[in-house]
């Protein structure tokens, strides 16, 4: 059985249906009306917003990952945060590009905090591997 013999015939979103032997359309029902204000929203999304959000959330993770207090010490995942830092430079690059740099200084300044923190994180490894090379 296809698709067209199921009985079901999609509709574009915001589309009203006919009443069964009239031209009066008929309400829609919940499911049309939330898959609507679903459209409407998406309609009014602004990528470049999403970005910001995503951002913001990338910045929380990638502080967590540091591991720098004791409460966020057991999260410690160095490599996550690096992943993190990298990818806030690059998606903070390709924000500026397209909407300026207005807005970015802060996330910029909380970025270079990031790998100023990772650096200081990574140098006593980098220590412990220098010293064991020396042996």
């Amino acid at each position: 059985m296809s698709d067209d013999d199921s009985g079901r015939h999609e509709r574009p979103v915001g589309a009203t249906a006919a009443a069964p032997g009239g031209d009066e359309p008929r309400p829609e029902t919940g499911e049309e009306q939330r898959r609507q204000e679903a459209f409407e929203r998406l309609k009014q999304l602004r990528v470049a917003d999403l970005v910001g959000v995503m951002l913001v959330d990338l910045v929380t993770v990638g502080y967590q990952k540091l591991g720098l207090t004791e409460q966020t010490r057991d999260l410690r995942d160095l490599d996550d945060a690096k992943l993190a830092i990298e990818t806030l430079r690059a998606w903070l690059d390709v924000l500026a590009r397209e909407r300026g740099e207005e807005g970015l200084a802060d996330l910029r300044g909380t970025v270079a905090a990031m790998q100023l923190s990772y650096a200081r994180a990574v140098a006593p490894r980098a220590d412990e591997a220098a010293g064991s090379d020396a042996d």
